[in-house]
C-alpha cells in the first residue's frame, strides 16, 4: 500500500473481505488462506499466520483526506460503502467510477461520523459539526437515489454537534447519538414528530450497541459508561481506564466482551462483563480487564516503547472473537482473541464453559489453514478417563460394598495395584488381625532402641546339600504371625503344605515367584523343577525360564566365585524381578540382602515376609520403620499391611488421596477396614461425607444406603436413655418406673408395685384423679378368666399403668383410668376444672354412643 492506513473494517455480508482507508486511497481486499508462493505487490501478508494473505480486488482513489468510512449491510453481490469527507460530503461508492453518489450538506462543515442500519440496510445516518442554522444529523434513504428532499428521511439536531451515532439492533429506525458534549439521545424515527429519550452525560463518544441489543457503551477521555437501553436515566456501570480511549467497540459474537484501544498503547484492552445471577435480571455487572497483543511483543520491547501502538481494530462479524488489528505504522494482523472461559463440571463429569458450551468443541481449530492461530486449543484426551468418571463407573458396580473384601478388587479394572490392596485387606480381615506388621512385630516409634519382640537365630542348612553350612534365619511367634499375614500361609515344617502352596502359584502361572520362594526356603532343586515346568508351559519360545533353570543348576552351597560373579553381572540384564531377586539372594555377599529388600517391583508382602525370615531384630525394626515412612510419603496403599488400622493408616490414606484424588477408595477402605474409634477421626469423617455427597449427586441411592448400613454396623449403637421421666415435686429427683424396675431385679417381687412415696425424700407421690391412689401403687391383679376371655385387651400392657397428665391443667392419673373417663366425658375429672383435656389433641375422638340411641 502506498499510504498509511487509518481505518479498516470487515464487510458485514462478506466474511472474507475487508476495507482499508488511507488519506486518499480506499482499498478492498479478499482474504485467502492458501499459501501463495509468488506474492505480488497487490497482496499483503497478514501477520500471525504467514499462510494467510489478502489480495487487493478493488480500489478507490478519487477522494482526498477521507475522515471515516463505513461498509454497508447490503448483500447480493453489491459492495457499497460510505466515506465521510472534511468538507461534509458523504460519498456512497461501490468501486465503480460512474456509479458514485454524493450527499452534500447545505452548509459546508466536517463530517464527524456515519453509520449504516443493520435492520434497514438502506438507511445511512450522517453526523456533522455544529452550525447554528443547520441540523447535525441527517438520515438518508440510499434506495431513493441522489440525495434530495424526498430521499432524506429525517434531519435532527438543530444547532448541535454529532460526536457519534449508531443504530439500535432491536427496533428498526431507532437512532442513538452522542451530541454536544453533554447528552446521549435515543430517537425513534418511526414517530412524527420524533420521540427522543435524553441522558445527560459527558461520555458521548463511540456510542455502540451490544449484539444482544440490550446495552449501550460510550466513552469520554478515559471513562466508559455502560447503559441499559430500557432506562437511560443513569449508567448501570462506569469503568475507568489508565489512558485516554481512542476506540470503543463490542465483540459481535460475544455480548459480554467490550474492546477498547488506548492512545499510544500497543495492547488491546478487553473488558469481560459478568452479571450477578441472570443477565436479564439487570443490575450492575462485574468487569474483568485483560490485555492482548496481536503483534509480537516482549517485556523488553514494551518497556523501551519500540512496539508500534494500536491504531484501529475491526471485529469479524461471524468468526468467534476474530479481528483485524491495525498498528500505527500500517501493519495489519488477522488475530483471534484467546478466550477467557470459566469452566465447571456437570453431574455427568463433562467440562462446560460459562455459557453452557461443551469445551470439547475447542479440541480442534476452527480454521485448519491457520496453524499458528491464537485461539486456545483445549487438549482434551477422551481416551483417558477422568477420576470422577472412573469413580462413578465403579460405584455403579457396588465397588467397595461387597461383603467379601477380596471381591471388591475384582471390580477394579486396569488397576492391579488396587486389586492387590483389596486382596490384602480381605486376607487381614479373614485372619482377624487388623493390627499391621508394625504392631505385631513390636516395632516402637523411637529412632533407636531394640524392638519389643525378641527372636531366636537358627542356622538352617540347604535341603539339597548335606555337607554344607547354611544361613541364619530368625524365628519367633511374632515373625510367624507376620509371615502368615503377608500371605505365606503354609507350614514350613510340612513339605506337603509348602508344596501345595507352590502348586497354587504355578496354577496361576506365577512360576518365577514360586521358584523364588523355593530358594528362600533352601530348596534349589524344587526351584529348578518349577522353572522347567514353566518353560514347558510357556507359549513364548524365547522365554528365559529354561535358561534360568540351567543357570540355577550350577548353584552349589559353596557358591563358587565364578558363578557368583556371573550372577552379579547378569543381574542388571534380567527383566523379571523375581528371577533377579533369586540370583541376588543365591549370590549374596555378607548378610545385607539389600538387593532383595529394595526390589520395588516385588510385592511389599513378599519383601516383608523375606525380611521376617532373614533380618535380625534391629535391622528388621529399621527396615519396617523405613517402609512405613516410605509408604506414607508415596501414598502406597500396600503399606496398610504395615500400619494396619491405626493413625499411621489414616495418614497413609490421606497421602494416597492427595496424590490420586480417589476419595472413593479412601472412604470405602476407611469404612470397611478401620475401627469404630478411628472412624471418628475428622479426616475420615470428611472423606466419607464427601463420597456420600458424590453418590447423592449421581443419584446412586442404593449405594448410598449400603454405605450407611455398613457404617451403622461398625459403629457401636448409642446407649439409649429415657427422654421422659418423672421428678418429685418436692426434691426434684427422678422417681420414674426405671427405679422400680431396678429395685425389682434386686429385691422382693411382692413389693415392686407398692411405692407410694418418693424414694429420696419420702414425700407422697401424686394421686390419680380417678382412683385417688398414689402413683406407683398397684392397681390390682387380673384374673386368669379375664385373660382367657380377652377382657383385658390393651390393659394388660405396661402403658396402661403409666401416669399421664394434661399439659394444660396439669391434672392426671393412670392412663387406663383416664382413657375410660374420656370415653364418656369431655372435661377434666378433677372437680371445678373445666379443661377439655382430651379435646386438646386433634382430631376430636368419636365417643361411643349408647345402643339405645342408635337408630
Amino acid at each position: 500500500m502506498s499510504q498509511t492506513v487509518v481505518e479498516l473494517h470487515w464487510f458485514p455480508k462478506y466474511s472474507d473481505r475487508f476495507l482499508t482507508a488511507a488519506s486518499s486511497e480506499i482499498n478492498l481486499y479478499q482474504v485467502k488462506n492458501d499459501l501463495i508462493d509468488n506474492v505480488e505487490k497487490s497482496n499483503i501478508n497478514l501477520d500471525i499466520s504467514k499462510s494467510t494473505t489478502a489480495t487487493l480486488i478493488a480500489s478507490e482513489s478519487r477522494y482526498q483526506f477521507v475522515r471515516t468510512v463505513a461498509p454497508s449491510y447490503h448483500g447480493g453481490g453489491e459492495i457499497n460503502f460510505a466515506a465521510g469527507l472534511p468538507n461534509g460530503k458523504v460519498a456512497l461508492c461501490n468501486f465503480v467510477a460512474e456509479n458514485n453518489v454524493e450527499f452534500t450538506p447545505r452548509i459546508s462543515r466536517a463530517c464527524t461520523c456515519i453509520a449504516w442500519s443493520e435492520l434497514e440496510p438502506n438507511f445511512l445516518a450522517m453526523g456533522h459539526d455544529r452550525n447554528r442554522s443547520d441540523n447535525c444529523i441527517t438520515i438518508w434513504d440510499t434506495e431513493r437515489g441522489v440525495p434530495n428532499q424526498s430521499s432524506i428521511v429525517s434531519m435532527i439536531g438543530l444547532s448541535e454537534t454529532a460526536h457519534s451515532v449508531c443504530w439500535d439492533k432491536t427496533f428498526p429506525q431507532v437512532l442513538i447519538a452522542g451530541m454536544s458534549h453533554k447528552y446521549i439521545k435515543m430517537m425513534d424515527l418511526r414517530q412524527n414528530p420524533v420521540i427522543t429519550t435524553v441522558a445527560n452525560t459527558r461520555t458521548v463518544n463511540g456510542v455502540c450497541v451490544a449484539p444482544n441489543g440490550r446495552y449501550l457503551a460510550s466513552y469520554v477521555e478515559n471513562i466508559i459508561n455502560l447503559w441499559d437501553l430500557r432506562s437511560l436515566e443513569k449508567p448501570i456501570s462506569q469503568i475507568q481506564m489508565q489512558k485516554s480511549i481512542s476506540q470503543l467497540s463490542w465483540c459481535p459474537t460475544r455480548s459480554s466482551v467490550l474492546s477498547t484501544l488506548q492512545r499510544d498503547s500497543p495492547l488491546i484492552n478487553l473488558i469481560d462483563l459478568h452479571w450477578p445471577g441472570s443477565e436479564m435480571d439487570g443490575g450492575e455487572p462485574h468487569s474483568v480487564k485483560r490485555f492482548v497483543s496481536p503483534f509480537q511483543t516482549t517485556a523488553t520491547t514494551l518497556m523501551t516503547s519500540r512496539v508500534p501502538s494500536m491504531a484501529y481494530l475491526s471485529w469479524h462479524p461471524y468468526d468467534l472473537e476474530r479481528m483485524l488489528a491495525l498498528s500505527s505504522v500500517g501493519n495489519i494482523c488477522d488475530y483471534r482473541i484467546p478466550q477467557r472461559v470459566a469452566v465447571s463440571w456437570d453431574n455427568n463429569n463433562n467440562l462446560f464453559g460459562n455459557n453452557g458450551n461443551d469445551l470439547r468443541q475447542f479440541a480442534t481449530p476452527t480454521r485448519s489453514s491457520t496453524p499458528t492461530d491464537s485461539l486456545n486449543q483445549w487438549n482434551i484426551d477422551s481416551s483417558e478417563e477422568d477420576i470422577a468418571e472412573t469413580m462413578q463407573h465403579r460405584a455403579l458396580k457396588n465397588y467397595g460394598l461387597m461383603a467379601d473384601l477380596q471381591r471388591n478388587g475384582d471390580l477394579v479394572e486396569k488397576n492391579d495395584g488396587l486389586q492387590a490392596v483389596w486382596r490384602m485387606l480381605g486376607h487381614m480381615v479373614k485372619e482377624d488381625n487388623k493390627q499391621g506388621l508394625k504392631e505385631i512385630l513390636g516395632v516402637n516409634n523411637a529412632l533407636d532402641g531394640p524392638p519389643m519382640s525378641q527372636s531366636e537365630p537358627v542356622n538352617t542348612k540347604w535341603v539339597d546339600f548335606s555337607m554344607c553350612s547354611g544361613l541364619v534365619v530368625y524365628r519367633s511367634e511374632q515373625r510367624d504371625m507376620a509371615q502368615l499375614l503377608c500371605g505365606w500361609t503354609f507350614e514350613r515344617e510340612k513339605e506337603a503344605s509348602f508344596g501345595a502352596f507352590l502348586d497354587e502359584l504355578c496354577a496361576k502361572r506365577e512360576y518365577t515367584r514360586a521358584a523364588l520362594l523355593a530358594c528362600f526356603h533352601f530348596r534349589v532343586r524344587l526351584a529348578i523343577d518349577i522353572l522347567g515346568r514353566g518353560a514347558d508351559q510357556a507359549s513364548d519360545p524365547s522365554s528365559l525360564l529354561r535358561v534360568a533353570a540351567i543357570a540355577l543348576s550350577g548353584f552349589s552351597a559353596e557358591r563358587s566365585e565364578l558363578w557368583r560373579k556371573q550372577c552379579g553381572a547378569a543381574r542388571t540384564q534380567i527383566d523379571d524381578p523375581y528371577l533377579r531377586c533369586m540370583f541376588s539372594f543365591l549370590a549374596y555377599e555378607k548378610d545385607g540382602f539389600e538387593t532383595v529388600t529394595n526390589e520395588t517391583q516385588i510385592s511389599l508382602s513378599d519383601r516383608m515376609a523375606f525380611a521376617c525370615n532373614f533380618l535380625s531384630d534391629v535391622k528388621l525394626a529399621e527396615y519396617t520403620k523405613g517402609m512405613v515412612a516410605n509408604c506414607i510419603e508415596m501414598g502406597d496403599l500396600n503399606g496398610l499391611l504395615l500400619t494396619g488400622a491405626t493413625n499411621d493408616g489414616i495418614s497413609l490414606l490421606q497421602s494416597h488421596l492427595d496424590r490420586t484424588e480417589d476419595v472413593q477408595t479412601v472412604a470405602l477402605i476407611a469404612a470397611r477396614f478401620l475401627t469404630s474409634e478411628l472412624l471418628a477421626n475428622y479426616r475420615v469423617q470428611y472423606w466419607i461425607a464427601t463420597y456420600r455427597d458424590m453418590l447423592d449427586v449421581w443419584g446412586l441411592w442404593e449405594q448410598r444406603s449400603q454405605l450407611d448400613i455398613t457404617l451403622g454396623s461398625i459403629r457401636s449403637p448409642p446407649r439409649s436413655s429415657r427422654s421422659v421421666f418423672l421428678l418429685c415435686n418436692f426434691c426434684g429427683k427422678n422417681v420414674s418406673m426405671a427405679l422400680q424396675e431396678d429395685a425389682r431385679l434386686r429385691g422382693n417381687a411382692t413389693t415392686m408395685h407398692k411405692l407410694s412415696s418418693c424414694p429420696h425424700c419420702r414425700k407422697p407421690l401424686p394421686r390419680c384423679a380417678l382412683c385417688l391412689l398414689h402413683m406407683g401403687t398397684t392397681m390390682g391383679a387380673i384374673s386368669q378368666s379375664q385373660a382367657i376371655h380377652g377382657q383385658i385387651g390393651w390393659q394388660s400392657k405396661p402403658f396402661s399403668k403409666w401416669f399421664s397428665w394434661c399439659q394444660t391443667c396439669r391434672h392426671g392419673g393412670h392412663t387406663e383410668h383416664l382413657t375410660e373417663w374420656f370415653n364418656q366425658n369431655t372435661e377434666c375429672p378433677v372437680t371445678s376444672c373445666n379443661c377439655k383435656c382430651f379435646a386438646k389433641d386433634l382430631p376430636m375422638p368419636q365417643f361411643p354412643r349408647d345402643k339405645d340411641s342408635v337408630s
